[in-house]
Parts: structure tokens; C-alpha cells; sequence
């Protein structure tokens, strides 16, 4: 792919998860961290599964190979398989969906297992209408497979920008119109099916322009539709592991304090924003380029590029969110001091939970790039097996961590419980954990801990099977301390500047998050960051100035 359709989708698919985290920030402001907040976190995951997993995530890897290595040859046959995995997805889906309206009571009791009746209740009720929008969310990733296909990225992931909007304009019409809680997170269910229709209808005139020989037909057991359906299972478990991480995280907290739900949706929110804006554009445009590749070794190379450079902006990434985390999260979800609706204990708590789950984003990154690796060959049950594993692990380690966790409370800007920590494998008392007016608590940073234990898991044993897969004793090809020092410095520069007053969140993380950015980049292009030293260029020659740096010396293989 060249630089400028790698920046068409960048830019693509930056639009996309901000205007996502604008919609969550408004969604946690209005909602709050408690009972309505838990209701809506457990009605939306639920069924987001079967989009996650059955739409851009499997579909993505099973689909596009296929498609990708017949559409420049043979149209026709490209086209006969992208009519045919669309007919197969949309009886899935329509069996998925019936299922899900219609059983939702017995499938949210048993998810939101901890939840009391009346979270309970509220939770199905929005469930059964936040489904419909998720089946037409999975035919809409099936558009985007096919364009992406076609490299045309900036269609496909500029239209959930529309799904995110039409939610947008709910929320400050309901809140100007001073609805109840009740009818506001209501409006934001059917919002939600109005937005997934709109993205979809949007993005199928385009797709069938693409390859004009797409035609529906149920021809499931050709040899190209054969091999896709084939490959759907495996990369469901392969490609979704980081969906149903979330997915259990989700049930496992509602066995936990109330408004550990919500708060964890509320972390997650700016925990996945670095994931989509890197992981998502570089997958997306390399998956379709990996597939045409004509050997592993040359596929091994692209990624063995890539890893460091994500390594380098993921680096600053993790150390704003340890840093200035509650400053940060303070300014999103209390509208930069706008709407002032958070608690200082529910900011904390948000906080301390990205922070815990920032410190996977290096290795899911990683390991999104060693997927699409093993998906362009074929490959889809290597990291379906891994990725069981991986839950496995982030599930017993989160499963212990959060009880103990949910012990210490947090009471102002303190933290307080740790002197009565006893060793506990089961809930706390209901007449506490149930209660809203008790301080919050700290279990949801156990099951984000549990979550970047199995998502460092999953990255070294991918690695191992991509260098054996290749036959490779090194998987990256650059000199890692180049890409690691930057953010510690930065970092210990940003604890020094959180030791000042300041009158507002905004100017605080204004003014910790401009002041290590500027640290982060001077100091990479002080020791020569290949990544730096390359935007730095780039910089140069559009203001109309040459680099003055030499030709960068070619790169030593070093061990990741």
C-alpha cells in the first residue's frame, strides 16, 4: 500500500473512534457511573459481541484473503464468493438476532449474572432493541471487507462516524429537552438502530460498484466460499479474543461493586482509542497487501517494520494514561468541566483502571499485526488456539485480582482498605456491593490487570510461532531502546509537572500532555528514532526544507 492510501485510511479511521469517544464521553456524563450507567454498558456489550465478532473482526480475516487473491484475476468469482458470505451472514445473523430479542432475559441473566432485578430489567429492555442495530452492524462489516478489498478505506471506516453521530445528536436533544433517565437511555437504544442502518446504506452503493459482478446466492460449498466459511470459526476466536475479553470483564463485574460496569465501558473507551486509530488503520490497509504477497518471509519483513514503530507511539501513549490519567478522564467525562457530573471517587476509578489496561496496548498491537500474518496464509486456528488461551489466563488472574480488589475503596482523592485486605474468592456482602451511596471500588482494576496479563500472553506466543513460521531467530529489525526511552523520560517530566496547581483538569492535562508530546519527540529525535527522525522529514519537505540528518544507516537485527 502507498503513503498516501495509508493516510486516506488513517484519516478514515481516526474520524471514526473519535467521534466514538465523543459519544461514550457524552454517554458516561449523562448516564453516570451507577445503576443506568451499568444497565446500558451491560445492554450495549452484549450484543456488540455478535458485531465484533461475526462483522469486522473475524469476517475481516476470514473474508478478505479469499476476496482479496481472486477479485484482480477472476471478478466473477470474487464476486460469487462476496454473494454468497453475504447471504451466509445474514441468516446467521437473522437467527442471532431472533435469538437475542426473543431470549434476552435468560441470555442477560446469564451474562450480568451479579446484576439485582431492577438493573436486571432495565438491562433486557434495552438489550432487545440495542440487537437489532448489531445484526445490521455485521452486513455493514461485510461492505467493509469487500472495500477494503478494493483499498478503498476511506469509505468503510468513515461511515460508523454516522452510527456515532446519530447517537451524538440523541444525547444533547434529550438532555436539553431535561428527559428522565429512563426516557434518554431509551432514546439512545433506538438511536443506536437508527445509526447502524444509516451506516450501512451508505456504504452499499459503493461496494457493489466495486466489483459489479457481487450477486446474491447461497452457493455456501464452492471452493472459495468453502474456504472462508471454513475459516470463520477460528478467526472468531482468533481475531475476537480481545472482544470476549472484554465481553467476560463485562460479566465479571457485575458480580462487583455497583458502577464497575460502567466505569470499566468509561476506560475502555479511551483504552481503545489508540487500539483503532493504529491497530485498526495498520491492519486494515496491511491485511489485503499480506494476502498478495507471494511468500512469508517478504509478509515477515512488512511486520517486522511495523512493530517498532507502534512500539514508539504506543510508548507515549501508555505514559500520558499512567500520568495524567485522572486529569485526562476528569476532561472527558465531566465535558472539560462543561457538565460537571462525575464524582472525584468514579474519576479514580476510571483512571487507575486505564491505566492498568494501557499497559496491553504494545502487545496488542503486536499481536493484531502477527494475526493478520498467520490469517494472509491461511492460518486461522493458530491464533484461535491461542487466543483461548488467552482468555483463560485473563480470566482466572482478573477472576482473583478483582475480589481482592474490590476490598479498597476510594474515598476522596485517598485510598483506603489495604489494611484490611484478607484473602477472598467470593463477592463482598450484597448490602454493601449493591449500595450506590457507598464510595466506589477498585475491583474493576483487578479484572483490567487479569486483561494485560493474558494480552502480553498472546503476543509472546504469536511471536513464537511467527518466527518458527518464517524461520526466524529475530522478529524486528531496529535498535528497541531508540523507541523505549522517550516515553520514560517523558514520563518522569510529567510527574514533576502533576506536582503543580492548577485550576481545572483542562489546563492541567493541557499542559502535562503538551509539555511531555514535545519531550517525547525532541528526546527520539536526540537519539535518532528511525520513526521520528522519518516525520521529522517529512515535516521539513512540506515547509519546503531538506533534512538536514544523513541517510539512516542500515538497520541491525536486534531481539524483541
Amino acid at each position: 500500500m502507498t503513503s498516501a492510501k495509508a493516510s486516506v485510511a488513517a484519516t478514515a479511521i481516526f474520524l471514526s473512534p473519535i467521534s466514538g469517544l465523543v459519544r461514550a464521553a457524552l454517554v458516561t456524563n449523562i448516564l453516570g457511573i451507577g445503576f443506568v450507567g451499568d444497565a446500558f454498558a451491560a445492554a450495549t456489550k452484549i450484543p456488540n459481541v455478535l458485531q465484533n465478532l461475526l462483522g469486522e473482526g473475524a469476517l475481516s480475516a476470514a473474508f478478505i484473503p479469499e476476496y482479496s487473491k481472486n477479485v484482480e484475476d477472476d471478478p466473477v468469482t470474487a464476486g460469487q464468493i462476496a454473494g454468497a458470505i453475504a447471504s451466509f451472514l445474514l441468516v446467521i445473523t437473522s437467527l442471532l438476532v431472533a435469538i437475542g430479542v426473543f431470549a434476552a432475559r435468560p441470555i442477560a441473566r446469564c451474562i450480568a449474572w451479579g446484576f439485582d432485578e431492577d438493573r436486571l430489567d432495565l438491562t433486557v429492555q434495552l438489550m432487545r432493541i440495542i440487537t437489532i442495530g448489531s445484526g445490521i452492524l455485521v452486513m455493514s462489516s461485510w461492505c467493509l471487507g469487500i472495500l477494503n478489498s478494493h483499498r478503498k478505506l476511506f469509505l468503510s471506516y468513515i461511515a460508523p462516524v454516522i452510527w456515532n453521530m446519530t447517537q451524538i445528536v440523541v444525547l444533547i436533544t434529550v438532555t436539553l429537552s431535561h428527559w428522565t433517565q429512563l426516557s434518554q437511555v431509551q432514546a439512545l437504544s433506538w438511536a443506536l438502530v437508527v445509526g447502524a442502518l444509516a451506516q450501512l446504506l451508505i456504504q452499499l452503493p459503493s461496494t457493489f460498484r466495486s466489483n459489479p459482478h457481487i450477486r446474491f446466492n447461497f452457493q455456501w460449498k464452492t471452493v472459495g466460499s468453502r474456504k472462508v466459511i471454513k475459516r470463520l470459526g477460528p478467526a472468531i476466536l482468533g481475531r475476537g479474543a480481545l472482544q470476549i475479553s472484554a465481553f467476560v470483564d463485562l460479566a465479571l463485574a457485575s458480580l462487583l461493586g455497583v458502577g464497575a460496569a460502567a466505569a470499566m465501558v468509561a476506560a475502555q473507551a479511551l483504552f481503545l482509542l489508540p487500539l483503532s486509530l493504529l491497530g485498526t488503520s495498520v491492519a486494515a490497509a496491511e491485511l489485503p497487501e499480506l494476502s498478495r504477497s507471494k511468500n512469508i518471509q517478504s509478509s515477515t519483513n512488512r511486520i517486522s517494520k511495523r512493530l517498532p514503530e507502534m512500539l514508539w507511539i504506543a510508548g507515549i501513549i501508555i505514559a500520558l494514561y499512567l500520568v495524567a490519567g485522572k486529569p485526562l478522564v476528569d476532561t472527558i467525562f465531566n465535558l472539560g468541566g462543561l457538565r460537571t457530573k462525575i464524582p472525584s471517587d468514579d474519576l479514580t476509578l476510571i483512571a487507575m483502571t486505564l491505566g492498568a489496561y494501557s499497559l496491553a496496548i504494545p502487545a496488542l498491537l503486536g499481536s493484531r499485526l502477527l494475526q493478520n500474518l498467520l490469517f494472509s496464509i491461511g492460518d486461522t486456528s493458530t491464533p484461535a488456539k491461542i487466543g483461548i488461551k488467552r482468555l483463560l489466563i485473563s480470566a482466572l488472574t482478573g477472576i482473583f485480582l478483582m475480589f481482592q480488589f474490590d476490598q479498597i475503596m476510594i474515598v476522596g482523592d485517598s485510598i483506603i482498605g489495604f489494611g484490611d485486605l484478607s484473602l477472598r474468592f467470593s463477592p463482598i456482602a450484597d448490602s454493601v456491593r449493591l449500595n450506590n451511596e457507598l464510595p466506589a471500588r477498585l475491583g474493576a482494576v483487578g479484572l483490567a490487570i487479569g486483561a494485560t496479563c493474558g494480552a502480553w500472553f498472546e503476543f509472546f506466543h504469536l511471536r513464537k510461532i511467527t518466527l518458527i513460521k518464517s524461520n526466524r531467530k529475530r522478529l524486528t529489525s531496529s535498535n528497541l531502546h531508540r523507541y523505549i526511552t522517550p516515553s520514560l523520560i517523558a514520563s518522569s517530566i510529567g510527574i514533576g509537572i502533576h506536582q503543580i496547581s492548577f485550576k481545572n483538569a483542562l489546563l492541567q492535562i493541557t499542559a502535562i500532555g503538551s509539555v511531555m508530546l514535545l519531550v517525547h519527540f525532541g528526546t527520539s529525535l536526540a537519539i535518532r528514532t528511525p520513526t521520528a527522525l522519518d516525520i521529522g522529514s517529512k515535516v521539513k519537505m512540506r515547509l519546503g526544507f531538506q533534512s538536514k540528518h544523513p541517510p539512516l544507516p542500515p538497520r541491525e537485527n536486534e531481539k524483541l
